[in-house]
């Protein structure tokens, strides 16, 4: 029995609702682990697409779920266009589950792109302890803020390696 006032299930997730799904969120822990502490591992870059995979077909069906069977927040469909239909929206407990699952999601998956960027232009340790991880806590717990930092901090103090790609012309 839920705890949670108008919780109704997902249709195209077995019935599940959100408090039931809940605890697929800590599946995001494998990914921010491991770009914390093992950037450089060869099996980060694929192992950190697991939650993020996952969640985003949590997130699929049960947006679709709430397109397509309306009997959550009063019978209507969710008005994304004005304010006050995104405010109406998220005072649905479906609806708020949704939303969480995608900024969980996105966060991952920023956090995996700041890592894995910053691991191909060549930071070194010292580098990912002192400015990729506090840019990486501030990507999880504030998702664009983190990105935008490690945007500025890579324009302009992170060159982009040259791992002799680039070959000279010879006339």
């Amino acid at each position: 029995m839920s705890t949670v006032d108008g919780l109704q299930p997902y249709a195209l997730l077995g019935g599940y609702n959100a408090e039931e799904l809940w605890s697929t969120i800590d599946l995001t822990f494998l990914t921010w682990f491991l770009i914390f502490f093992a950037p450089r591992w060869k099996y980060t870059p694929k192992l950190t697409l697991i939650g993020p995979v996952i969640h985003a077909a949590i997130y699929s069906l049960s947006a679709i779920s709430l397109f397509l069977y309306q009997d959550h927040n009063d019978g209507s469909a969710p008005d994304f266009v004005t304010f006050e239909g995104v405010v109406h929206f998220m005072k649905d407990p479906n609806g708020v589950f949704v939303a969480w699952i995608h900024y969980v999601c996105y966060d991952a998956l920023v956090g995996r792109w700041i890592v894995l960027d910053s691991v191909e232009r060549g930071c070194s340790l010292w580098v990912h302890v002192l400015a990729i991880i506090p840019i990486l806590f501030v990507s999880l717990m504030l998702g664009p803020m983190g990105w935008l930092m490690y945007f500025v901090i890579r324009t302009f103090l992170i060159p982009v390696k040259d791992n002799g790609a680039t070959k000279s012309k010879s006339s």
